[in-house]
């Protein structure tokens, strides 16, 4: 410990607390303690500076330790409280820390004194840095919000510039816009009578009151220290903030009725035309430090907006709605729809990081036209979008492509397939009624195509596109919805082939073996490496495993192929042997075809005996979902070859389904902790605490550890502090032919004592 320890020592004894001083120092434990026997003189000792822990005996003659255990809770809480006594009993221990005590030790057993001060210190320590990694996280989801809010204010503030050509309109709803979305408390937009140099209101929204209105008029050119920040912003033509009111001196009526209202920050904002301020947008919130860089960023762009409003107002030349918007629904376009949605995406202004894009069609809609006429058609499309507008509230999630395609955004809601159907739902409603159009009952019917950001693309056109493809799939395959996500499994030409040219990549040598390896975090050494399937495709070379893996499984074939796998791996392991590397075991993946095959044991061992010589130095990787099939069965399975020396790995863990009863029975030496989770670990602190439990359970039942996908040394470093015992990943190496294997071993083996790693 570097600094020395403030202790409050409650003790009627001086020789019993030079014992536990001595006896803390023995222990190397650095501390200044400070000794009181009276209740009064406690009390006084908790004020500041606090201790850092109380040491208490259990029987004084003038006040006994458990009204000093009541006094520190009630004053030093998060102090941690240890009776240090001779007398107290077992029953009055467990009271005691049932009451709130720390720990209790023993006088006649100092010494395990030292350990229990450094565990409760350590307690704290850990308690204060999970709350403040709490609020730090509560904080950051409030400006996510905060910024998620003013974004989207600002999209609804630009349609409404684009749809508004009167000014006073404009004015209207820009105030209620930045009231109702920006989540500010009042708005007030005004301008400037160059008559009377007085800055009047023309519109607001928001908190209203005769006192407000009385000081919404400003007379211009007053004294400097007396302006507000309406007047500062006409004055400088910039923006003028003041985050706190309650801290600004009160110079002003004005001031002392803002105040009054519960405003806490204020800013105003100039509306420039060729230079010249003509009025000010002024913002009022309940809140202080709201009018952060971020949030006077996002105002800056919506300012700018209406000032580029006003000027082509002004000239009488309004941008022209229809480039924006369908004139027979009112709707976004598409090319808007994208803007809109680029918007949210760009700063990840959607909840929880996820986005869904519908695209869905009136199927029919050109019978309709060419039976009923078109006039009947467009009054279909017409009743669609009023009855898009009325679901949604927020109109600006809804666009029409023209066509009788419609688009929506909307949250992500569940996993994929549960948003689909939900989605799905979400836009069959709309339909349920029929549509009453000049006597005609028109009850159409719909496709749906869906997309996930940010699944299925990163940018708002792809995505959209994507959703696009989904929906043609659709029409194609006759379904009511179809998921991108399955489009590219569809049995296409190019797939069929694929699959064709797959059958025949055994017999003609294509499949290849590469290798990743796993290291020790500890020491850096190389422990052991993972087998990775890969194949070369004569047509069009290497070919992603998640294309032609899927496929195996499909056809059955990975049995034959899992069976060379592990023929293959212990060629390599014999070749790597004769090269002098003698310690390394070999992973290798099992799909679920091969587990519930009869002669699944018979086979493996089969593949390990040309090593029968030596100890088995292959270990086999299964995923959670695979046990779940048949358990018992599995359990038996595995047991086998666990007694023949083969290790056995759950792959991917985190992802499945495993409980503890589950863990107890299973005969697995070794749990990897899924990529996914590994990626966000330095980013998101309950990551970190799910990797840390599965560690901890590991360790329970006597496991190891591997964490799959290290890319950074921060994730290493994390890894490390949770005592996890191996790590795989591009930090360390690519997966790497056989024959690179030795050279990647000795290149990390070398860089394994200053603990430097990475891409080869």
């Amino acid at each position: 410990m570097t600094e020395k320890l403030r202790i409050i020592a409650v003790e009627d004894s001086d020789a019993d607390a030079e014992i536990v001083a001595r006896n803390l120092a023995k222990a190397g434990v650095d501390a200044v303690i400070h000794r009181v026997d009276t209740e009064a003189d406690f009390v006084l000792a908790l004020q500041e500076p606090m201790p850092d822990i109380i040491l208490s005996d259990f029987s004084l003659p003038l006040f006994d330790g458990l009204r000093a255990l009541e006094i520190a809770a009630a004053r030093a809480p998060e102090t941690p409280f240890i009776f240090v006594s001779g007398t107290i009993g077992e029953e009055r221990a467990i009271d005691a820390l049932r009451r709130g005590a720390t720990d209790y030790v023993l006088k006649t057993n100092l010494s395990r004194l030292a350990a229990a001060v450094e565990r409760a210190l350590r307690e704290v320590s850990l308690r204060a840095a999970r709350a403040k990694s709490e609020q730090q996280r509560r904080d950051q989801e409030v400006r996510l919000q905060r910024l998620a809010r003013t974004y989207r204010m600002l999209s609804s503030t630009s349609s409404a510039i684009l749809r508004l050509r009167n000014r006073m309109e404009l004015f209207d709803e820009v105030c209620r816009i930045a009231v109702h979305q920006g989540g500010y408390d009042r708005v007030v937009i005004s301008l400037i009578d160059p008559d009377a140099r007085v800055l009047r209101p023309h519109a607001w929204a928001g908190t209203d009151s005769a006192a407000l209105r009385a000081v919404d008029s400003i007379v211009l050119d007053s004294g400097l220290e007396s302006a507000g920040t309406a007047e500062l912003a006409i004055r400088s033509g910039a923006p003028s903030v003041q985050n706190d009111l309650g801290r600004e001196p009160r110079s002003s009526d004005r001031h002392e009725v803002l105040i009054a209202h519960g405003y806490r920050a204020a800013a105003a904002l100039p509306l420039l035309i060729d230079g010249t301020a003509i009025g000010v947008i002024s913002l009022f919130s309940n809140q202080r430090e709201v009018f952060d860089e971020a949030e006077l960023k996002v105002l800056l762009e919506l300012n700018a907006n209406l000032a580029f409003a006003l000027q082509y107002l002004e000239k009488d030349e309004a941008v022209h709605f229809l480039s924006y918007f369908d004139s027979l629904t009112g709707l976004a376009k598409r090319p808007l729809f994208c803007q809109r949605l680029a918007q949210l995406l760009s700063f990840d202004a959607v909840d929880g990081g996820s986005l869904t894009v519908v695209v869905f069609d009136v199927q029919k809609l050109g019978a309709i036209n060419d039976s009923l006429g078109r006039y009947v058609g467009d009054q279909l499309i017409e009743k669609i979008a009023m009855r898009i507008k009325q679901t949604y509230g927020d109109s600006e999630c809804a666009a029409y492509f023209g066509g009788g395609t419609f688009g929506l955004m909307l949250p992500t809601v569940g996993n994929s397939s549960d948003t689909g159907r939900m989605l799905q739902s979400a836009a069959a409603q709309l339909f349920v009624d029929p549509f009453d159009i000049d006597g005609q009952v028109l009850r159409p019917l719909i496709r749906s195509g869906v997309a996930f950001y940010p699944h299925d693309a990163a940018t708002a056109d792809v995505l959209v596109q994507n959703a696009e493809a989904a929906l043609k799939a659709a029409r194609e395959d006759n379904e009511k919805y179809m998921l991108y996500g399955l489009v590219t499994q569809r049995p296409t030409s190019r797939s069929l082939a694929l699959e064709a040219r797959l059958a025949g990549a055994l017999d003609r040598e294509e499949f290849r073996l590469h290798y990743q390896p796993k290291v020790n975090i500890a020491n850096g050494r190389v422990e052991g490496l993972e087998a990775l399937l890969r194949w070369q495709d004569t047509q069009d070379g290497p070919v992603s495993p998640s294309l032609f893996v899927p496929l195996l499984e499909r056809s059955g074939a990975i049995v034959d192929v899992g069976e060379w796998v592990l023929l293959q791996a212990v060629r390599d392991i014999g070749s790597w042997i004769a090269a002098g590397l003698t310690t390394v075991r070999v992973a290798v993946n099992v799909s679920p075809l091969q587990l519930r095959r009869r002669d699944f044991v018979n086979r493996v061992l089969a593949s390990i005996e040309p090593t029968a010589k030596q100890p088995a130095r292959v270990d086999i990787e299964i995923t959670e979902s695979m046990l779940m099939q048949d358990l018992e069965l599995s359990i038996r399975k595995l047991s086998q070859l666990r007694e023949a020396g083969i290790g056995v790995a759950i792959d991917d863990f985190g992802t499945g389904y495993s409980s503890l009863r589950l863990l107890a029975k299973l005969p697995v030496d070794t749990l990897k902790i899924d990529g996914s989770f590994i990626q966000s670990i330095a980013d998101t602190p309950n990551v970190m605490t799910l990797v840390s439990t599965i560690i901890s359970l590991a360790r329970a039942f006597n496991m190891h550890t591997v964490a799959e996908g290290v890319e950074t040394i921060e994730q290493l470093q994390l890894l490390r502090l949770a005592e996890c015992d191996q790590a795989q990943g591009y930090y360390f190496a690519r997966p790497t032919p056989a024959a690179d294997v030795p050279s990647v071993i000795a290149r990390l083996s070398h860089a394994a004592p200053q603990g430097q790693h990475g891409n080869s």
